[in-house]
């Protein structure tokens, strides 16, 4: 393996949920627990509220530091909804790199 290689051994669900304990459901108010297990619509809701946020400070004239995480979001959101939820969790690894320069 080569040198920073990071061997997760939970399921894509176990780390779905620890992204969203962690960071995502702090960063966006989004609760997986309001979606029944429904990662896909929870990773929708998320990526809604962090385009908004986005938008608002467009609208203002401020770049958001939010806006870097913004594809690879969609790119989760729109794994989850294929049912790739292994990409999924993949994707929201690098937003949770992102989410600590917060």
């Amino acid at each position: 393996m080569p040198c920073g290689t990071v061997l997760d051994f939970r399921s894509a669900e176990q780390r779905l949920q620890s992204h969203a304990n962690l960071w995502l459901t702090p960063l966006t108010g989004a609760d997986p627990q309001a979606y029944g297990g429904a990662w896909a619509d929870f990773l929708d809701q998320a990526d809604r509220i962090l385009v908004a946020r986005v938008e608002e400070a467009a609208a203002v004239g401020e770049d958001s530091p939010l806006q870097s995480m913004l594809a690879v979001m969609d790119v989760a959101r729109r794994a989850a909804a294929s049912g790739d939820l292994e990409l999924a969790a993949a994707s929201l690894g690098y937003c949770e790199t992102l989410a600590a320069r917060l």
